[in-house]
């Protein structure tokens, strides 16, 4: 007989042992550890027992779902009014659709209770906050297609796609930069700069980035004034079960009354040639499909979609 309930201190090893035996595909890391699922996880600042179901065959969890908030409009704390179940994890069973049915329900009465009008399936940069660098990639895409049997959970339940997000990656051997006027214009007139470990700017990039390495760049005019910004991390530990050195392209953001200068496909070439100079061979980042700026940028400089995954909604 199958029970529910919420997250023990002891849970972690054998979360994990459901995690290695799951069918998560290539975006899940493997082989999971009870420290991976602490440091991406639980010991998040936002972690709430309660709202980590997990599935119990007599003692023996057989899987678990995870619901989670985004963060309010200025990132200073969390906002209930939209929440999500980023995963569901089921290990093989005979009753793997009615687990993990049942994970997902209790998901919902969570995100519901505390006071969500509208719920998602999937994680996203602003919906979720845990599980970067052990699942999706280089940052959290829903759910991949990858993952077939976990988009099926959300679909039996009625949700409805609510957003597409495209994978792109670059290969960085041999990359160089666009050589133009506007390039060699930018050049003149401004400043790169490129800060390691870099002060978080927001308590949600804070909280959710705590433990990653990251590095930004910074494009500055003349009188130092920031013009524009992209943040890059090393996408661990995802990327040594690739055993490939991998950057994750986090965001690009370019200051109002910069934007369609040229500026952000300028700093993003800058940055991908000197991760290049420094032994990184791919770069990867994620797109919502009604970005199409950013879509037409990254194209432009040599990306190339290699998976895709869906965010959810229910109705």
């Amino acid at each position: 007989m199958i029970a529910y309930r919420c997250f023990r201190n002891d849970d972690p090893p054998r979360l994990a042992e459901v995690w290695r035996a799951a069918d998560l595909g290539r975006a899940g890391f493997q082989p999971m550890t009870a420290a991976w699922l602490e440091s991406c996880a639980f010991s998040k600042p936002y972690f709430d027992r309660a709202g980590l179901i997990v599935a119990v065959e007599g003692e023996r969890p057989v899987g678990f779902a995870h619901a989670g908030f985004g963060p309010n409009a200025d990132r200073s704390g969390l906002s209930t009014a939209v929440g999500t179940t980023m995963l569901v994890v089921v290990v093989p069973h005979d009753h793997h659709e009615e687990i993990a049915a049942g994970l997902l329900a209790r998901s919902e009465d969570y995100l519901a209770a505390h006071g969500a009008g509208a719920i998602m399936g999937g994680g996203t940069p602003d919906l979720g906050g845990f599980y970067l660098g052990l699942y999706g990639g280089s940052n959290l895409p829903g759910i991949l297609d990858s993952s077939a049997t976990m988009q099926g959970v959300f679909r039996r339940a009625g949700y409805l796609e609510a957003d597409r997000i495209a994978v792109l990656r670059r290969p960085l051997a041999g990359f160089r930069p666009p050589v133009g006027r506007g390039q060699l214009a930018i050049r003149r007139a401004t400043t790169l700069r490129v800060i390691d470990e870099p002060a978080r700017r927001t308590w949600w990039e804070a909280a959710t980035t705590t433990g990653v390495a990251l590095r930004r760049y910074e494009i500055r005019d003349t009188a130092e004034a920031l013009l524009g910004a992209v943040t890059f991390w090393d996408v661990q530990p995802l990327a040594t079960a690739w055993g490939v050195t991998t950057t994750g392209l986090l965001g690009v953001a370019i200051e109002g009354g910069k934007r369609r200068q040229g500026l952000a496909s300028y700093l993003v070439a800058e940055a991908l040639h000197d991760l290049a100079q420094e032994g990184v061979t791919l770069v990867e980042t994620h797109v919502s499909q009604s970005n199409e700026a950013a879509t037409k940028l990254f194209f432009k400089l040599g990306f190339e979609a290699t998976a895709h995954g869906t965010l959810f909604r229910r109705p």
